[in-house]
């Protein structure tokens, strides 16, 4: 049953190609474009990284809300709540399935950047990349399971993803310095996620820098969450009234 349900979470991935669109090609084109006005090493591994990082939001927060809203929506749901199979379980095989074919796309763009600006490859920067990548994909698509499940329809999903996207992205140190900024937003920049994603994955380009122990427990924290939120508020079809979901 769990191999199933991991293959078919796979293959409704595969299969949303406006996110598919907004995660791979959009950031590579973008990477590529921005990089045309932009011929310093140190901005250039800045832009790899940022775009690296936005790809990771779009296909976790976005990609599984609406994945999660068209199934809920066509009842399938109510067949899988008649299985023996636990919600906690349920709800980890999805954020499994979206989170190996997310850390794929992710690792790639921030390859084919490295490779492609010509920057520095090492066995310690691809392996912790990597690594950073797949808790960053866990972290961002745990919380879109919340917004799926706090959303009634599309235009929600929309609204409640840009909502928490865009603060996420503009105040945070992915493609500009902070240091002339207020200090409240340096401050809620810090305080949201995506900040101390983009701060792993910048620091794993140097065989000597070290991971940043507070950015790492930061993410866990915010998995640990959201995860638990998915599943006090998850709702097996779409008019279940969200507070009774624990107990459906």
């Amino acid at each position: 049953m769990l191999k199933v349900q991991l293959r078919s979470m796979l293959v409704t991935s595969l299969r949303d190609k406006i996110t598919l669109f907004y995660s791979l090609l959009l950031p590579i084109v973008l990477m590529f474009g921005l990089a045309i006005y932009i011929d310093k090493p140190e901005q250039q591994l800045r832009i790899i990284c940022g775009i690296t990082a936005i790809s990771t939001v779009f296909w976790g927060m976005q990609g599984i809300a609406f994945q999660v809203h068209w199934q809920r929506s066509r009842g399938v749901y109510k067949l899988l709540k008649l299985t023996p199979m636990p919600l906690m379980q349920f709800i980890a095989v999805m954020i499994v399935a979206r989170t190996v074919i997310g850390v794929a796309m992710n690792w790639s763009i921030w390859l084919i950047g490295m490779l492609s600006f010509g920057m520095k490859l090492t066995a310690w920067s691809i392996g912790l990349t990597l690594l950073v990548i797949v808790i960053g994909t866990i972290c961002f698509t745990s919380i879109g399971f919340v917004i799926a499940n706090a959303a009634r329809n599309e235009a929600q999903i929309n609204m409640l993803s840009n909502l928490l996207q865009m603060p996420m992205i503009f105040m945070s140190s992915a493609f500009y310095s902070l240091n002339g900024a207020p200090d409240w937003v340096a401050f809620v920049g810090r305080l949201l996620p995506f900040e101390h994603y983009t701060n792993l994955i910048s620091t794993m380009q140097s065989a000597g820098s070290s991971i940043s122990i507070l950015s790492l427990i930061v993410l866990v924290i915010y998995i640990m969450i959201a995860i638990l939120i998915a599943s006090i508020t998850f709702r097996w079809d779409t008019n279940q009234v969200i507070l009774k979901s624990s107990t459906a």
